[in-house]
């Protein structure tokens, strides 16, 4: 009787197990968006540096080829932007109009040009969109300002690090290739042992 209730319980919960593997399966929904270009890919093309474009640059530019968009906010777009710029707030970036309008630009063969606040701002919105597959993407590098209600569009220098990583890199690396390991001092500290009471006696 024990065994039949046993092999009773263990088929029920197969069945749920079955049944939950199923319900799964027939929920799961697909991620949206999927990286195409790897984090290394990415660095790469950052390290390249081909993808910046100074003002000078993009007015040697035909504007039928490109497409610049601002990806500060209404209120700072609203207040003044460069002639033609399309707005789209960094934080609006992927909704389903935006994500369908850069589509439709990727498609085209144009060229997205995005600037911000400041060229950080833009490298944001770059490294997002190129991840996800968006290649013939350059930012702008330069900072808007606001002078007595008037837009000014400043050039932003790009500054070479400070340090060499790839060198100090290469001198911290053995011959082999293996970065040395480093060497470990072990200090000893001595303890006193403290030493037992006698237990004392008593009635």
């Amino acid at each position: 009787m024990k065994e039949l209730e046993k092999t009773k319980r263990i088929s029920i919960s197969a069945v749920l197990f079955l049944l939950i593997i199923i319900i799964g399966f027939l929920t799961y929904k697909k991620p949206k968006y999927i990286f195409k270009n790897s984090a290394e890919a990415t660095l790469k093309e950052v390290v390249k540096k081909d993808y910046i474009l100074s003002a000078e640059q993009l007015k040697s530019l035909n504007s039928s080829d490109y497409v610049l968009i601002d990806v500060r906010s209404v209120y700072d777009y609203d207040k003044g932007h460069i002639k033609d710029a399309v707005n789209i707030p960094l934080a609006q970036i992927l909704t389903e109009d935006n994500s369908g309008f850069i589509e439709n630009l990727n498609d085209e063969n144009k060229t997205i040009i995005l600037y911000g606040e400041d060229p950080d701002t833009a490298s944001s919105a770059w490294m997002l969109l190129y991840q996800l597959g968006y290649e013939n993407i350059k930012i702008l590098c330069v900072k808007p300002r606001f002078e007595n209600n008037k837009l000014f569009v400043d050039n932003v220098a790009i500054e070479e690090p400070a340090v060499d990583y790839a060198k100090v890199m290469k001198e911290a690396t053995s011959s082999s290739g293996i970065a040395e390991k480093p060497k470990v001092v072990k200090k000893v500290i001595t303890v006193k042992k403290k030493k037992k009471r006698v237990a004392e006696g008593g009635c």
